[in-house]
């Protein structure tokens, strides 16, 4: 009995240990509960969990010590191949090891529920008291941690200066809600909306381009929040983090990088951008840098991947990609983003590089059953074009022209929105000297006349892998996107990848 009575400890110990690992890393990173496809450390999960409760209803039906004890090693044997197997073969290891936290709490409680029926009546006094401790310190965890949100304040991010018409938009990201402002020079830029600081763990400050250009350095401030109450309001100790500033200057070139389509794989993405090194002048974000909007620690990941190539240190330009048109926050996106009034398409010229960012969308129809009570795409699609005809071409003073966009809608075998995308064709036909984009997940350069129904050629160029031919990887640490050099007017790229490898180059001017 004494043998049977550790198991039954054992099991409730393994039980609130594993609901705790998941609900813990959830509320501690995310904050935000959400739903994906991922099947494989569901199944590894529910597996994991399911055997301690079986544990449980074994020694009091069965009484069968071997077979408990083969049941919990299991268990444990489980628990650790799920981490090793998110961390290691697939792209999104924090996402998707919190994935199904509501199930693993259902089910963890489910165990509870048993362990209590079943076998906490007959234990004694002692194995009582430590069972009642154990539970009490999960509850406290999911209180304290979890309803407070209690967190350690600092900065997720770094520093993104994205540039948008005339102005940089400075975006980070906090663990908690805070406040925040910018400073340059000695003015000051606050992140606040009809005189109140924005609360919140995304922020973003705009700021004139000439003032940053000139004073070429610049530094955060958040303050963390704790009480938002009407008249009682409580914050923490300020924290700052400095940065210096490299206008893109185009005296002896410019070096841009183009990344998209990494869907939350943030290291080898990382590694594919610093191709450049310190020799980067501009990077560019072309959508579907993470797989949807459902929560605001994915518009985090948009940060820090761009943090991890620029180290805040010089400009980004943001295409929204048809990933970044779903989820819960996508109609805040533009909030937290490079955008101009609410909209992804706007001009902006760096270092004698005039780039056109226009916003491909969703490349689902609005009355598509899986959006249809929340599309407008139409209505953007209409108005964006409107502008584009407006726009002045001729008042760009640059001696490149390059089109950003996530979909390319002057290839030749580009089949939708017909209509649309003609007008688009014939708006930008003649305009450009290359169009950058991305969205297949394919490595590929179309030929101005041949492959495209425009006069400018088109490069396709980002994929999860470190290969060219072999199909599309999951590894985190893999991933090609493209280089693009900008002398002495011509303009070359080349397909790189995370070792820095070249697969491919171009001769496009």
């Amino acid at each position: 009995m004494e043998r049977q009575k550790k198991l039954y400890l054992t099991s409730i110990i393994l039980a609130a240990l594993y609901a705790l690992e998941f609900f813990v890393c959830g509320i501690f990173i995310f904050r935000n509960l959400y739903y994906t496809f991922a099947a494989f450390p569901f199944i590894l999960s529910a597996v994991a969990v399911v055997p301690l409760t079986l544990s449980v209803l074994n020694i009091k039906f069965f009484k069968s010590v071997k077979l408990s004890v083969a049941i919990i090693c299991l268990a444990c044997l489980l628990v650790i191949a799920q981490f090793l197997f998110t961390a290691y073969i697939l792209s999104k290891l924090l996402f998707l090891l919190i994935t199904f936290v509501p199930l693993f709490i259902v089910l963890a409680l489910c165990g509870l529920v048993l362990f209590f029926t079943l076998g906490y009546v007959r234990l004694e006094k002692k194995y009582k008291r430590i069972s009642v401790i154990i539970i009490s310190v999960v509850l406290l965890f999911t209180i304290v941690f979890g309803i407070f949100e209690i967190n350690f304040f600092r900065f997720t991010s770094d520093g993104v200066v994205f540039a948008v018409e005339d102005e940089y938009q400075i975006a980070w990201a906090t663990s908690v809600k805070s406040v925040g402002y910018v400073k340059i020079g000695d003015k000051t830029y606050y992140d606040e909306q009809v005189g109140q600081n924005s609360v919140s763990k995304l922020h973003k400050v705009c700021v004139p381009m000439s003032e940053l250009d000139s004073v070429k350095e610049y530094s955060i401030h958040s303050s963390p929040v704790y009480s938002e109450a009407a008249y009682l309001s409580w914050s923490g100790r300020e924290r700052s983090k400095s940065y210096t500033f490299r206008p893109a200057d185009g005296s002896d070139g410019i070096q841009i990088y183009n990344i998209s389509d990494n869907h939350e794989c943030l290291s080898g993405a990382s590694q594919a951008g610093r191709y450049f090194g310190d020799k980067l002048d501009i990077l560019i974000l072309n959508g579907d840098n993470i797989n949807d909007v459902s929560s605001y620690y994915q518009i985090s990941l948009i940060y820090k991947l761009a943090g991890n190539i620029t180290g805040g240190q010089i400009p980004v330009i943001f295409a929204r990609g048809n990933h970044d048109c779903v989820g819960k926050y996508a109609d805040e996106l533009h909030r937290y983003v490079g955008s101009n009034d609410g909209n992804f398409y706007y001009t902006v010229t760096l270092g004698g590089v005039n780039f056109v960012v226009l916003d491909t969308n969703n490349d689902m129809s609005d009355d598509n059953f899986l959006i249809s009570s929340t599309a407008n795409f139409e209505l953007v699609r209409e108005r964006q074009a409107k502008w584009l005809e407006e726009l002045d071409f001729n008042g760009f003073d640059a001696e490149y022209s390059l089109l950003v966009c996530h979909m390319a809608f002057g290839l030749a075998d580009y089949k939708r929105f017909p209509d649309w995308t003609q007008k688009l064709n014939s708006l930008t036909d003649g305009k450009f000297d290359l169009c950058v984009s991305g969205h297949s997940h394919r490595l590929h350069f179309a030929e101005a006349g041949t492959d495209t129904l425009t006069s400018y050629p088109i490069i396709r160029g980002s994929i999860r892998s470190d290969h060219r031919t072999d199909g599309e990887g999951v590894f985190p640490f893999t991933f090609t996107g493209t280089a693009i050099e900008c002398i002495d007017g011509h303009i070359t790229a080349k397909f790189t990848n995370s070792k820095h490898e070249v697969l491919h180059e171009i001769s496009v001017l």
